[in-house]
């Protein structure tokens, strides 16, 4: 072959092209960055609508409905979800991964724009801005000290937030526990009208009085200045003077009817580390970024940025994801330095010489290395799916340099000098080898194009394993000939302990292929037995059960807790601090650091903590151990629901990070609810389904203000002015700006009615406004004040209506077995008119699964092209591939055996196999077919090439597996989720490799008996070749 001729020849340049492998790899590796996950692109869009005041039915049917109405008809739409609250509308818009995402937001705002037609004529402008449903908090920050919670609040907003987000990937920083500033101006109703003012009149006083107009500009002869008119108010005191009219030639000071509170807004929000107050800063690195370069810039820039700040203030890491990324990564690239040392071991046992094994070992780190630079020019990073499809290959990509050694030597032994016998033992080789390696490759083609989330997930790994044994194929045939002519020598005197290992050997092929022609002359048994292994492998198929991913250990997990809708920010934080003080009673667990209040909505009714354990090696229990045994404990605590989740192991979209997410829709919220209602209570009832809840809020507490527009408009007064001193009075009203010089920035002026007069609804009656006649006349004349129940927030899936229930599996209930049970009991207790569906990972997990069955069967289908091609035949294709059925019984068992489920990573870990397994029957039927063209006859060949042949099957079938046991050991972080990819291939090599070496030879005679019988019929000669 060209390749290995021309290294032979010409060493240098196979030495230079290695090192230029190598290199590119080197440099590659230094500029990739890190991830846990590959950075995958969703197109969401969002649309969010505020229309101040506006009851959540008036913002679903006349904001939310109109924008889903025109933006349903976009190209590519997959899903539509939307929330309707007080005051504010947003609609997601989900498309399918192939639009991109840039002209999907330009659609979407086209689509807006036509709706706008429809909408109030009072909204806020429509937000519409990409969704990147990846961005969450890769770091939480706590800043606690002696200082009031408001001062340190303000230092995190004006002095650490803006140093924070000029570190390099730095995306969003929120604050939570901290209220901004805000002047407010406490309004006294009583003392408004003893003086016949209305809150109205206060907003003229600020709208006219607190202003600071440019003047011009006035130019002299020689000089030109700037004319300012310095109108603002600079302090408290100015505020409390300020006039706001005159009466009876009397000015009527602010001061006079209320006062100045230099404060914050209402506070909405609290946060503690381990039960201390604290602010929270979370950081969310930029799409992209190289997270784990981020958070360790943030954790050295807090080092100095504590040396700022005042005396017995502090900042320190509370939560920190990035810890479990490092390690997670650091720990598979330990997989394959120790798969690797495995790998060399076992060439060293089968080669017995140290020459041989550090020439063949030499592949392995030069196929990874310039994997390194493929995954650089491809814009990878280092993240868990390319590190494992480099942990995956670590005993494959030596496999072609051990079969090419392995002739090399063999042809040595004959009595070629090493020049000739590098030459032909390469040549001989080399056909089979890129046959075998480019099957692996092309198997990965539709892995890498997939469809779906997963087909995305996975398009790195499957582009890595081929960058990696193209890389190994490569370096089979250009750097292992090189060196076996000049340094691969045939021991003539031979250590006592190699003489006893070629002994051994000898006795094994003898063995074999005396076991080998017992098989060949008793067909007939190996079919029946072959038979029985398929039919039990698919028996245990059968009884797998099946899940997304499997759950890890990653020492930290999520609780959400909610308290009934309407409850106060006390309330939620009395029921907060019983949950923090039954966590950190866990010895298991290191820190907690929790918030009420999360978000843009601010809502008071729920609050996250983060819960991080200590390390594995430090506790008994395991995370999941721990969140069973809390989960019960949290029961205890009334008044409020406790969910307990981990951290999402793949996100894919949903509305909660619970793996089970069942969808109801339909037109009535009401129905809905009770169909909810009873859905629920069945699944509590069943076992294996903890943490039940919906999204529905349909009982919030209101004050509903009934206006009488006949007696408003006898009053002279119309629904827009009564509605506006409703909100100035009762929800407070921006109505000017204070300018703080010392610190350059400019505060909300919030008025607002004193708190005390403001605390029943019979107060909203006793509110004044004024006629066009100038006088005043109260509310309670124009208004009927009533409470109620109605909704806080109403959701709709795809244009309809819905409810989402949320569950987790425990009680070794997988993901798999609950949406089985969901389908029936969606079955007998959904009515017509009704329909359900899955969302986040239940809808992933059903969708990937087809993916994956549709990409096995290409797989095979292109397997068995490659191998017609090699072979020129339509027959032995159908050997070679025998070993896949066969790899099933080792595989399925293995999984049976560790207790390991059917997940995205153990199929993959099936489709890798269908690409290894063949390996092994190529070379034997190579062989055999090499012999029979020199003239041997069909069984002679068979029981030649097959002992041949038995020592480098064995080799790379060993070398495989024990080059993916650290995976399949599944001891180190996040050792869980991949251990079924390595089970899966364990257990399936392990199993093909003892069945291949006696099914394929016998299938491979039936094949030909066929072959012969098919060229009888058909009338054409024997003989001339062996291929059909």
């Amino acid at each position: 072959m060209f390749l290995s001729d021309t290294s032979v020849k010409r060493p240098v340049v196979a030495t230079i092209i290695t090192l230029a492998l190598v290199l590119f790899g080197v440099l590659g590796y230094q500029r990739l960055g890190i991830d846990l996950f590959p950075q995958v692109d969703f197109p969401f869009v969002t649309v969010t609508t505020t229309l101040f005041g506006a009851a959540p039915e008036v913002m679903d049917t006349d904001v939310t409905d109109p924008i889903e109405e025109q933006v349903n008809t976009i190209e590519g739409v997959k899903h539509i979800t939307s929330a309707s609250g007080y005051g504010f509308s947003q609609v997601v818009v989900e498309f399918e991964l192939y639009r991109d995402i840039d002209s999907a937001v330009q659609d979407v705002r086209a689509k807006v724009d036509l709706a706008r037609r429809k909408l109030p004529t009072d909204i806020d402008p429509p937000i519409i801005d990409k969704f990147d449903i990846n961005a969450i908090p890769i770091l939480w920050l706590s800043m606690k000290g002696d200082l009031p919670l408001q001062r340190m609040g303000m230092i995190a907003d004006e002095v650490l937030r803006p140093q924070l987000e000029s570190i390099q990937g730095v995306g969003t920083i929120n604050l939570e526990g901290y209220a901004k500033r805000e002047i407010r101006v406490w309004l006294d109703g009583k003392k408004l009208e003893a003086r016949r003012l209305t809150s109205n009149d206060i907003a003229k006083a600020f709208l006219t009085k607190n202003v600071e107009l440019p003047g011009g500009i006035i130019e002299s002869v020689d000089r030109e200045f700037t004319v300012r008119n310095l109108g603002e108010l600079r302090s408290i005191e100015e505020f409390n003077n300020l006039i706001i009219l005159y009466q009876n030639g009397a000015p009527i000071r602010l001061k006079d009817v209320g006062w100045t509170e230099d404060g914050t807004e209402p506070v909405r929000s609290i946060a503690r580390f381990n039960r201390v107050p604290a602010i929270g800063l979370s950081i969310i690195p930029r799409s992209g970024a190289n997270v784990v370069e981020v958070a360790r810039t943030v954790k050295s820039k807090l080092v100095e940025m504590n040396k700022t700040l005042p005396r017995g203030v502090e900042v320190s890491v509370s939560f920190d994801s990035s810890f479990f990324i490092e390690e997670a990564i650091s720990d598979v690239g330990y997989d394959v330095f120790l798969g690797g040392i495995l790998a060399a071991g076992v060439m060293f046992f089968f080669l017995l010489s140290v020459r041989s094994t550090v020439i063949t070992a030499l592949a392995i780190p030069a196929s990874l290395i310039a994997s390194f630079g493929i995954m650089h020019f491809m814009g990878f990073t280092r993240n868990y799916m390319t590190m494992l499809a480099l942990s995956m290959m670590v005993g494959v990509v030596i496999d072609d340099a051990i079969i090419v050694l392995e002739n090399i030597y063999r042809h040595m032994e004959e009595g070629q000098d090493p020049m000739t016998a590098a030459k032909k033992g390469a040549s001989e080789i080399a056909f089979a080898a890129t046959a075998a390696t480019f099957s692996i490759a092309a198997v990965f083609i539709p892995v890498a194009f997939m469809e779906g989330i997963i087909g995305r997930f996975f398009y790195q790994f499957g582009v890595t394993v081929s960058a990696s044994v193209i890389a190994s194929l490569v370096i089979a045939l250009i750097l292992i000939p090189m060196l076996c002519s000049r340094f691969l020598k045939v021991e003539e005197k031979r250590s006592k302990l190699t003489r006893f290992f070629e002994r051994g050997y000898e006795r094994l092929e003898g063995r074999y292929r005396k076991a080998l022609a017992f098989c060949l002359n008793h067909r007939w048994l190996v079919g029946v037995a072959t038979t029985l292994i398929f039919i039990g492998s698919v028996a245990i198929l059968i009884n797998l059960k099946s899940e997304f991913v499997p759950k890890s250990d990653e020492s930290r997990f999520l609780i959400h807790l909610e308290t009934p809708t309407g409850s106060t920010l006390q309330y939620t934080d009395d029921k907060m601090r019983k949950v923090e003080e039954l966590a950190l009673n866990l010895s298991e667990v290191k820190n907690i650091f929790s918030t009420i209040g999360v978000g843009a909505r601010k809502e008071v009714n729920k609050g996250v903590l983060l819960i991080a354990l200590k390390d594995r090696g430090e506790r008994k229990r395991t995370q999941h151990e721990v969140m069973a045994g809390l989960r019960e404990e949290v029961r205890g605590v009334p008044g409020c629901k406790v969910y307990i989740e981990d951290f999402e192991p793949v996100a894919v979209g949903g509305r909660r990070g619970a793996p089970l997410q069942f969808d109801i829709k339909g037109p009535d919220v009401k129905e809905l609810e009770a169909i909810a209602d009873q859905i629920m209570a069945e699944m509590m009832r069943r076992p294996g389904f903890v943490d039940v809840g919906s999204d529905l809020e349909l009982m919030k507490p209101e004050v509903r203000v009934f206006i009488d527009r006949n007696k408003a408009s006898d009053a002279g007064v119309d629904v827009r002015e009564i509605s506006s001193a409703v909100r100035q009075m009762i929800g407070g009203q921006e109505v000017s700006k204070f300018k703080d010089m010392d610190r350059a920035k400019r505060y909300d002026v919030r008025v607002r009615l004193i708190k005390d007069q403001r605390m029943s609804p019979e107060d909203i009656s006793h509110i004044s406004i004024r006629t066009p006649r100038g006088g005043l006349i109260k509310l309670a004349q124009v208004i009927r004040v009533e409470e109620g129940i109605g909704p806080n927030l109403i959701n709709r899936k795809d244009r309809q209506r819905s409810a989402t229930i949320y569950a987790e599996t425990a009680g070794g209930k997988t993901l798999g077995e609950a949406i089985e049970e969901m389908e029936d009991l969606a079955k007998k207790m959904i009515p017509s008119g009704y329909s359900h569906s899955f969302f986040g990972q239940a809808e992933a997990f059903k969708e990937s699964f087809r993916y994956l069955i549709d990409a096995l069967i290409q797989a095979i289908i292109i397997i068995y092209m490659v191998l017609a091609i090699q072979f020129n035949s339509f027959l032995h294709p159908l050997t070679v591939m025998l070993a896949l059925p066969l790899s099933t019984a080792g595989a399925f068992g293995a999984l049976y055996l560790t207790g390991d489920t059917i997940s995205i990573m153990s199929m993959i870990g099936m489709i890798t196999l269908t690409a290894l397994v063949v390996k092994n029957s190529i070379l034997l039927v190579d062989y055999t077919n090499t012999l029979r063209e020199k003239g041997m006859d069909r069984n002679s060949a068979v029981l030649q090439a097959a002992p041949v042949r038995l020592r480098p099957i064995l080799m790379t079938a060993v070398t495989t597996i024990l080059g993916v046991l650290p995976v399949a050991l599944g001891y180190s972080a996040g050792g869980e989720v991949r251990a079924g990819m390595g089970r899966a291939i364990f257990g399936g090599m392990f199993a093909s490799t003892l069945l291949t070496l006696f099914v394929v030879p016998v299938v491979y005679t039936l094949m030909d008996d066929i072959r012969l019988m098919v060229r009888r019929g058909l009338g054409m000669e024997r003989g001339g070749g062996i291929s059909t």
